[in-house]
């Protein structure tokens, strides 16, 4: 009997030795805290804020005398702020007159910064990124053309003297100083033409436009009548000016080029830059990315401005004839954000969608003063289907959405007709209820930060962990301490257990 209790003994706690390593508290509790430090790390935005409170309650924290001192300077402290704040709505004000200049802001401020995983992939898919670009323009929400017009040129007064001389011209236009208003309306045009580079919106350059055709038609110069209507009718194929200046002669004239317009010849026009994945404007509208051919251009004078991020603009004129094919080489030159801007396509190439990547546009948001920024990633695979993945910033709410679609890539001129591409432009433009915010993304995303080496495929069961009371080692180690209790019962049962003398069981082992 003996020997069997020894036995029993022996066995419970060479059992308890014998339990998987890893299940002591101090371990448990060790590996709670690491959880708890991994939703903790990188929420640098709850960081910053603490930090400011307690900046804050720093410099609250002053002394009696030093409160006095403040209160006995409060009057002139105030009178230095009114000033101030007299001279900051003076600079900001000028600031935003210097934006009017240049475009008319109908939305949100908005960059857009496209990025291709290779040289192939440009020549390959630069179409669907231009149909991107394109749906981003035609966005009520978003002011992009004007937005990229204005980050990538300078501020200047060009755009206020265009302005003036064409309110001049309509004067003269309205007491019929016809040839006056003729020279005030094509210095006007010049103003536009020299800074092509530099318009955003030609809603304006088109009314100037059709205010020399008019005059012209009116003195009876047709062919030049004939020409600038064209031009008009070049940047808005359906354009109907609302003017009720214009007599039914000049409107007669208008009429008649629309009609035979219809039938006119068209061209083709192969763009070129020094720089790969540049958008292509024509008559202000995104037509491609360079290096693009584009065919069923109609004959006559068209407008065009070349654009890519980190450079300065180029634009200017061009004439196309029909069945001919013109050619536009243009060196762009880098702008001030050049390497903010490469800093990032380096980023978006590399690590798209990681928090670095988001970091970095939402620095360069801020340094040209934007709402949001949107990135778009294209790239190739062996199969030759489209890798495409975007994220839309807004870096005002500090909020962020995305979307990424794998699809075959469509032909040249079809690309408004894929399904996958007009979902995922959906998601990014249009849809205002997939936002979420940046700081999720610490969640969605740990192990760019290293929180976790672990496979992708264990993540989910690491989010799904059981509650303790279902974990197996728990019930081992009180079946073991269970079982020692037992053990030392019939110990005690057995007679060894006495009530006086020393203050616990005892037990002799003799193995002689």
């Amino acid at each position: 009997m003996r020997f069997t209790v020894v036995y029993l003994i022996l066995v419970s706690f060479t059992f308890l030795s014998l339990t998987p390593a890893g299940i002591s508290l101090a371990e448990l509790r060790a590996d709670d805290d690491l959880e708890l430090d991994e939703l903790d790390l990188g929420l640098e935005e709850d960081e910053e804020d603490s930090e400011e409170e307690e900046s804050s309650g720093k410099k609250s924290g002053k002394s009696d005398d030093e409160e006095d001192e403040e209160e006995s300077s409060e009057d002139s402290e105030d009178s230095e702020d009114s000033e101030d704040e007299a001279q900051a709505p003076k600079k900001s004000a000028k600031k935003d007159d210097d934006s009017e200049e240049d475009y008319a802001a109908s939305g949100k401020k908005v960059m857009a910064v496209y990025v291709f995983a290779d040289s192939h992939t440009v020549k390959a898919a630069s179409h669907v990124v231009a149909e991107t670009a394109s749906r981003l323009a035609e966005s009520k929400d978003y002011d992009y053309v004007g937005t990229e017009a204005s980050v990538s040129s300078s501020s200047s007064s060009w755009l206020k003297n265009a302005k003036k001389n064409f309110e001049e011209g309509k004067a003269l236009y309205n007491d019929l100083g016809i040839e006056d208003a003729a020279e005030k309306f094509k210095s006007a045009l010049k103003y536009f033409e020299d800074n092509m580079d530099k318009v955003g919106d030609m809603s304006l350059m088109s009314e100037i436009i059709f205010y020399l055709g008019a005059s012209y038609s009116l003195i009876d110069e047709e062919e030049q009548a004939e020409s600038y209507f064209s031009t008009y009718l070049s940047i808005n194929p359906d354009g109907q000016p609302g003017d009720s200046a214009f007599s039914e002669e000049v409107m007669s004239a208008f009429d008649n080029v629309k009609r035979d317009r219809r039938s006119a010849g068209k061209g083709s026009v192969k763009v070129q830059s020094n720089t790969d994945g540049a958008l292509v404007f024509i008559d202000g509208k995104i037509v491609g990315m360079t290096p693009a051919t584009l065919r069923g251009i109609r004959e006559g004078k068209h407008y065009y401005r070349i654009h890519k991020n980190g450079f300065r603009a180029a634009g200017g004129s061009i004439s196309v004839r029909g069945g001919k094919t013109v050619s536009i080489n243009e060196t762009l030159t880098k702008s001030s954000s050049a390497s903010a801007v490469a800093e990032l396509e380096k980023e978006m190439k590399s690590e798209f969608g990681s928090l670095s990547m988001v970091r970095k546009a939402t620095d360069l948001a801020e340094d040209n003063n934007l709402s949001n920024i949107l990135l778009v990633k294209a790239s190739l695979g062996a199969d030759e289907r489209l890798k495409y993945q975007g994220f839309m910033i807004d870096c005002d709410k500090k909020e962020f959405k995305k979307s990424e679609a794998v699809f075959d890539l469509p032909e040249k001129g079809a690309a408004a007709d894929s399904v996958s591409l007009n979902q995922f432009n959906k998601t990014l433009v249009d849809d205002p209820y997939e936002y979420k915010a940046i700081s999720d993304l610490l969640m969605e995303e740990a192990d760019l930060l290293g929180l976790s080496d672990k496979p992708a495929e264990n993540q989910k069961d690491d989010k799904e962990k059981k509650p303790v009371y279902k974990e197996w080692w728990l019930w081992t180690v009180v079946g073991v301490v269970v079982a020692g209790g037992v053990a030392a019962g019939v110990v005690c049962g057995l007679g060894k257990c006495t009530s006086g003398g020393s203050s616990g069981a005892t037990l002799d082992v003799n193995f002689q």
